[in-house]
């Protein structure tokens, strides 16, 4: 599944678990115009921290997710991650796919 829209908050890196795995969490929130707008907070983990480092607070992206529900001591807790970040018209911070696309003629 994808989701389109601003980044509104950026995590510092933490590490996790036993084997102390990195992970980054930022929060998305839908670029429309409508009062009540859906968000949505995703980690990155592991390499995958390092998709997010192209990009800053106010930039528009397309993410692909992977969601994930687990069982812990009755309750369930839903975790959303991504695998995939793409740059969504003009951004400012100069993410990666802009940065190929440089050494074009026009």
């Amino acid at each position: 599944m994808t989701f389109e829209g601003i980044i509104k908050f950026i995590g510092q890196e933490q590490t996790v678990g036993q084997n102390n795995i990195p992970k980054i969490t930022f929060m998305l929130e839908e670029n429309v115009e409508k009062e009540f707008k859906s968000s949505i907070a995703v980690d990155l983990m592991g390499e995958k921290t390092n998709l997010i480092k192209d990009y800053k607070v106010w930039d528009k992206v397309k993410v692909s997710l992977n969601f994930r529900a687990n069982d812990y001591e009755g309750k369930w807790y839903n975790r959303v991650t991504a695998w995939r970040l793409e740059a969504l018209g003009a951004s400012s911070s100069g993410s990666k796919s802009e940065k190929q696309n440089d050494d074009l003629p026009f």
